[in-house]
Parts: structure tokens; sequence; C-alpha cells
């Protein structure tokens, strides 16, 4: 799907350094680009009110970009069940309200992208970090199964394991994983990249 036809993208999260990087390098390749920000995103109902006012300000969304914001890590058993529903609605819940806010438009359509941002401690165990680990890891197996839905109906959904900003990995490199998503992935489809810089084997 080329930039050239695909103007309008919705970032979450852009107020964190990963999402913010996204969407300057979003509109930098010329997209219009809306932003919704975690407290927008609690609620199922006010995500869809934010995205079709985002929409019709800036045009449909082609590009949505969900980047959870929150990282909270403890060892086994200090997380209370407030803390513990907090980060998993930052983290899944942001993204599949976000996916219902924007997606069904794109399905009307015909074509559109998403791109889910999890992280690499989804997959490679780090002690202190299990809840964090499973709010992501929970983001990689929605994007799956969400992805083999919608492909048929012309929307491909991937997901971007975000590697470790303090070994190497820049925003940047997120931002331009994305852009290599929206512009060259076409054969992309419920898959997970992650730009780690050889931090992550």
């Amino acid at each position: 799907m080329s930039a050239q036809t695909t103007r309008t993208a919705l970032v979450t999260g852009a107020s964190d350094v990963v999402g913010f990087a996204v969407a300057a390098r979003l509109e930098a390749a010329g997209f219009k680009v809306g932003r919704l920000q975690d407290a927008e995103l609690d609620d199922r109902d006010h995500a869809i009110e934010a995205a079709g006012r985002l929409a019709g300000e800036l045009g449909p969304i082609s590009v949505l970009v969900t980047a959870p914001s929150l990282h909270d890590s403890a060892p086994f058993g200090h997380f209370d069940s407030a803390r513990w529903n907090r980060l998993l609605q930052a983290h899944l819940g942001a993204t599949t309200n976000a996916c219902a806010a924007a997606v069904p438009s794109m399905v009307e359509r015909g074509r559109g992208t998403v791109i889910t941002i999890s992280s690499w401690l989804a997959y490679a165990g780090v002690p202190g970090e299990a809840y964090f680990a499973a709010a992501t890891g929970s983001i990689l197996a929605f994007t799956k199964s969400f992805a083999l839905e919608v492909a048929p109906k012309g929307v491909r959904v991937n997901c971007i394991a975000v590697g470790p900003l303090d070994k190497g990995v820049s925003p940047a490199d997120v931002a331009d994983t994305v852009m290599f998503l929206v512009d060259d992935g076409d054969f992309f489809v419920g898959q997970v990249l992650t730009p780690a810089a050889g931090a992550v084997v």
C-alpha cells in the first residue's frame, strides 16, 4: 500500500517516545496524523467517537499504529489486581479499542494497514517483568488472530515487538519499521517484526 494513496494515519500513545517518533515519521512522509492518548482508549465507545471525530477532520483513517505508553514492572506477587488491570488495559484494552475504532471503516473501504506495537519482553524472559511481558504478549496473540480475520477484507495487521531501547534500539528504528510495513510490507500478514539492534536472539 503506497504512501502516495494513504495519507491519514491514527497513532495512539503519541506522547511517549516511540509513539511520538512514529507520528513524526508518518508526518514527514506526507501523512495527516491524528493522535489518541491512553485515557481516550479506556472506553471503547469513547475511542470510537474520538476516532470518528479525527476522521471527520483529517479524512478516512487508512493506517493505525497502536503504541501503548505504560511500562510497569515488579517481582511476581507485587502487583495487586488494580495495578494489573491498569497495565492490561493500557496494552491489550487500548489496542483492541483502537482497532474497534479504526478498522471497521477500513473494512468498508476494502483496504487499510494496522500496526500494533508490543515488546521483545513478550517472548524473551527477564526477571521482574512477568506482568509486563504478559500484557505485551497479549498484543502478539491478538494481532495474529485478528490479522487472519480481516486480511480477506483488505486490511493488513502486523506487530512490531520493540527491542530494548537502552541497548542500541532507537524510537527512530521503530518508526522506520512502521514505514516499511506501510510502504513495502504488503506480503506481511499477522507477522511480528523486531527491530532490536542484535540485542535479542
